[in-house]
């Protein structure tokens, strides 16, 4: 018995499947990451070269080739090959003079040629080095190993043979690596796919003092091109938008479409948890992404990229042939089905989005290199990300709208023009009647034209109202199924706490000695049937959606709506002030206005929650035949990047408090089915809480 009571970590041969073939994904990752590690060498040049790597082929090749600084002997053995070595988290940047930041630090990225083939030769020099090193891996020798299980043996026991061969030239330097024995073949489109994204790899704004050049060789395709992506790729975006921050003063900017003056504008926020980064967004219409295709048949728009330190982070990237392997890490196409007519694509826009390991320390690659680790930070960036692209879907949603104003008005100056053409030629006649017979013809033909003007601007109104109808009703089909499930759940979760209390009756009335808890269940109960009365009405509102305008008398209306929270108010201890004229009747759908009400008062209480004073204020004026409804409230408040994103579906500042991001998406739509608008303002109570303002034609 070993009297020193010490146990050492040991590790079986298959550990290097776990890191290498299990761990990393797919075969372009691999290749992706063996690149990645040429950059941090120092290389300039790098040769990708694919040899007999097709179906039914003998002898396949695979070689990565740089002009890096190469290896020694000792970095083969202290460096190479130990696991997770943490050389470049100790020296973070590589050797002078290019001095460019490391992007490999888990020390597990060379593990990625056990997914590409069952053996690897590491040939290698330094500069001034006499010889070449060589050092050869047969990793189906691990197999063996470890599928026996009477001969246990360990990772680090495994024993790789290596070699010398002179130098000719004691000044070049680099490293190959040769992949032989390739597990699978290749095809052409995978390849190109390789290139698309080894294209990616550094940002096209960076500033390297020394470049970094890619190629991909793969003869038997009749591949033989440099992948590197340009700022050409861009040219033919519609609009282009740029975020930077302020690391002195720790301020971010943050993009919003003013839509009254058409243009985009920033928000100064402090910096979030993630830190600040940049973006650069290239938005393309549908114009513009026919010039990108036929300038770049190969190479898709395919939404935001993100770069740390100039070099593409993880994931490499979001595209793929097949839709179902697509990685959308970032969300952005997830939220599509929400809103498909106004929703920004990855289809739409080209994206960099630019940090720093410095900068951004808790933004940290996934150890497959498909994502980031979910954190805190990181999901706090990608809703960062998203308010960005809100703001670029105001602007499509706005441009969408003047296009069909254009039509319409190009139709109608048409016809003008057709009308006032007729008029002067039957002038022209009147004064000269022997030009009749001339013009007669033209006269039918310009009437004809006229007509078919006429019948398309007929034509293009019904059109227009058929597309908005059936874009409503996809919307209210897209909604209906997480509306179903909220409902769902709120109707379940109560009639439980309904279900709880009444078997408590059911198993102790009347005794005495429990008096005091059947009189707080029957409080509860009485409160909870209020809630779920609520639920109810709220789920009857959308079979009413359609009922025909009734007049409103919108004191008594708003009144009734508050006497449901009387009950709420008091246990909360919340404040209520009103201001509502008299004889103010508004012609519309009443249902509608208690769907707002009630959801602007629901996110009010749950906003005050922590609040010191807790106090809601409601009122409503008339102003120019426009009428102006605020509420307002002492809660957290709303951070004035975040005004125009609010009323998104299932956006939410109260998720805390059971909030699903409903309510304020369900004000938007009957708002604007009445002919309004809603938006946040600045607060009525100043520094502190939210104030909500709805404008709605008025008509008595």
């Amino acid at each position: 018995m070993d009297d020193n009571r010490i146990l050492k970590w040991r590790f079986d041969v298959s550990t290097f499947r776990l890191i290498g073939r299990d761990l990393i994904t797919d075969r372009v990752t691999a290749l992706f990451e063996l690149v990645k590690n040429c950059y941090d060498a120092n290389a300039q040049h790098v040769n990708v070269i694919f040899e007999n790597v097709g179906a039914g082929k003998s002898r396949s090749v695979i070689r990565i080739e740089d002009d890096g600084y190469g290896m020694s002997f000792e970095d083969i053995r202290d460096k190479w090959m130990v696991i997770g070595t943490s050389s470049k988290r100790v020296n973070p940047y590589s050797p002078e003079p290019y001095h460019r930041k490391c992007v490999g630090e888990k020390g597990i990225g060379r593990f990625a040629v056990d997914k590409l083939g069952d053996n690897v030769s590491i040939i290698t020099k330094k500069s001034g080095a006499e010889k070449w090193l060589k050092v050869d891996i047969d990793w189906s020798s691990y197999y063996q190993d470890s599928e026996d299980e009477y001969d246990l043996r360990l990772f680090t026991d495994i024993e790789n043979a290596y070699s010398y061969r002179d130098a000719s030239d004691l000044k070049v330097s680099g490293t190959k690596l040769v992949i032989t024995s390739i597990r699978e073949p290749w095809t052409k489109k995978e390849i190109e796919h390789l290139m698309r994204e080894i294209s990616k790899i550094v940002s096209p704004f960076a500033n390297l003092s020394y470049p970094f050049k890619v190629r991909v060789v793969a003869p038997e395709f009749q591949i033989d091109k440099e992948s590197i992506k340009t700022l050409e790729d861009f040219n033919n975006a519609t609009l282009s938008l740029n975020v930077d921050y302020d690391v002195a003063r720790k301020l971010q900017q943050s993009i919003y479409y003013d839509k009254e003056k058409n243009t985009f504008g920033y928000h100064l926020i402090p910096f979030k948890s993630f830190g600040g980064i940049k973006m650069r967004i290239y938005f393309f219409d549908e114009s513009a992404r026919r010039n990108y295709r036929k300038a770049f048949p190969n190479d898709p728009i395919d939404g935001f990229k993100v770069y740390r330190d100039g070099i593409i982070a993880t994931p490499f990237a979001e595209t793929n042939e097949n839709p179902d392997q697509k990685r959308d890490i970032l969300g952005v196409d997830k939220r599509l089905w929400q809103d498909i007519f106004s929703r920004i694509s990855t289809r739409e826009f080209l994206g960099v989005i630019e940090i720093t390991k410095n900068g951004n320390p808790q933004i940290i690659d996934a150890t497959n290199r498909q994502d980031f680790v979910d954190n805190e930070e990181y999901r706090e960036m990608k809703k960062f990300i998203i308010t960005q692209l809100n703001a670029l879907q105001d602007y499509k949603v706005k441009m969408r709208s003047a296009r069909r104003d254009n039509a319409q008005e190009g139709l109608q100056a048409a016809s003008d023009d057709i009308n006032s053409l007729v008029d002067a030629i039957n002038d022209m006649v009147a004064q000269k009647p022997e030009l009749k017979p001339a013009v007669e013809p033209l006269i039918k033909q310009v009437r004809k034209t006229g007509r078919s003007v006429k019948t398309a601007i007929s034509e293009q109104k019904k059109a227009l109202e058929d597309f908005t109808r059936k874009e409503n009703i996809y919307m209210s089909i897209m909604s209906l199924q997480q509306f179903a499930i909220n409902i769902t759940h709120a109707v379940r979760t109560t009639l439980n706490q309904i279900r709880d209390r009444v078997e408590f009756f059911y198993r102790y009335y009347p005794n005495p000695d429990e008096e005091e808890w059947f009189t707080l269940y029957s409080k509860e109960m009485y409160e909870r049937f209020k809630v779920l009365n609520r639920v109810i009405n709220y789920m009857l509102s959308y079979s009413q959606s359609n009922l025909n305008p009734e007049e409103v008398e919108l004191k008594a209306t708003f009144e009734e709506i508050l006497s449901d929270y009387d009950d709420v108010f008091i246990r909360e201890g919340i404040l209520l002030h009103t201001d509502f004229p008299d004889k103010l009747v508004l012609n519309a759908n009443r249902q509608f206005f208690r769907d707002i009400l009630q959801n602007l008062i629901d996110n009010s209480v749950k906003a005050m929650t922590a609040s010191n004073q807790k106090v809601i204020r409601c009122s409503y004026e008339v102003r120019n035949e426009i009428l102006e409804i605020l509420v307002s409230d002492t809660g957290v408040g709303i951070p004035r990047e975040d005004r125009e994103q609010v009323f998104a579906l299932y956006y939410t500042t109260t998720e805390k408090q059971g909030g699903a991001g409903v309510g304020l998406y369900i004000v938007k739509t009957r708002v604007q089915s009445l002919g309004g608008s809603v938006a946040v303002v600045d607060s009525e109570f100043g520094e502190i809480g939210t104030t909500i303002k709805i404008t709605i034609p008025f008509k008595k």
